[in-house]
């Protein structure tokens, strides 16, 4: 199976990006994520996986930007149609797309919300490639090998213990030191993981055991913020890594970042960045086999 080749670089790659190259050499797989949520980044907001959100072997890569519609029958199934089965039904499942293409799709859920998906394979399917598709790719198509199911049981479990490895480490942040408030760390760890949530000073004040309006005061005490500063950062820093790691349009990315609709938050990402995030995805985003560009504030 072919790869699609990132910078090979060690000190240029994640240890995320590392976790899954040794997965995809010890089965003989690709594998692509779809980050639902923004929550794999850097501390500086880039994506920990560049290019991962798009599906890299050759049958589905060759014609994606070449030939008429295949990019958007291509997100419509794999993005679109794939996260709403996952919404009511999240276990892991094969899934054929409209080449006859043949990938495992494993959810991975925490606290009850589907938060990553990881596509495995490709594979190929029962049925013959379309006609209508380019000798190149039927060629291709039939060197594919077929799934097989025991050994796809085994894989959607690792792929699923990787991917909460992945979130685990995409949250980890530097801790209070000795001798400083403790209650910081419970204040940012709930507030990186509840940021796609309507989230409040009275949730967080449940959290604390505290009410509203002592979570608010301690908030300004220790951080010297607002609870609504600490929330938008970490809601914007979310939003740059989806607009440079995803094909999710604005509505979404508003929804998975805890906005109401794409025009409300278009309104925060320009005033919080200076840049409208559709200039910001046409201006920062990766070239091919390429390091993500950065933006920072004022």
């Amino acid at each position: 199976m072919e790869f699609f080749k990132l910078p090979d670089d060690p000190g240029r790659l994640s240890r995320a990006e590392r976790i899954l190259r040794a997965i995809e050499a010890r089965c003989a797989i690709s594998l692509t994520i779809h980050d639902r949520q923004g929550k794999l980044r850097g501390p500086d907001g880039a994506p920990l996986l560049p290019g991962r959100h798009l599906h890299p072997h050759e049958c589905c890569a060759r014609g994606r930007y070449q030939l008429p519609h295949w990019n958007t029958q291509c997100v419509r199934e794999c993005l679109t149609e794939t996260e709403s089965r996952l919404a009511t039904d999240p276990v892991p499942h094969l899934k054929t797309c409209w080449k006859t293409l043949t990938e495992l799709v494993v959810p991975i859920v925490r606290g009850g919300v589907c938060q990553l998906t990881i596509f495995a394979g490709v594979f190929r399917s029962a049925e013959e490639a379309p006609e209508e598709l380019p000798e190149w790719f039927r060629a291709r198509y039939r060197t594919l090998p077929a799934p097989d199911p025991e050994e796809l049981a085994e894989l959607a479990e690792l792929l699923r213990a990787a991917g909460l490895t992945l979130l685990e480490e995409a949250e980890l942040r530097p801790r209070c030191p000795a001798g400083r408030d403790r209650r910081l760390n419970t204040i940012a760890d709930y507030i990186r993981r509840h940021a796609h949530e309507k989230i409040s000073l009275k949730t967080l004040g449940a959290e604390l055991c505290l009410s509203p309006s002592r979570a608010g005061h301690l908030i300004r005490e220790l951080c010297g913020r607002t609870f609504r500063e600490l929330l938008e950062e970490e809601r914007m820093l979310r939003a740059r890594t989806l607009l440079l790691g995803s094909d999710h349009k604005l509505a979404k990315i508003a929804e998975s970042t805890g906005y109401p609709n794409e025009f409300y938050f278009s309104r925060v990402f320009t005033r919080y960045w200076g840049i409208t995030p559709g200039r910001f995805r046409s201006h920062f985003s990766q070239p091919p086999g390429g390091v993500p560009l950065s933006v920072s504030r004022e």
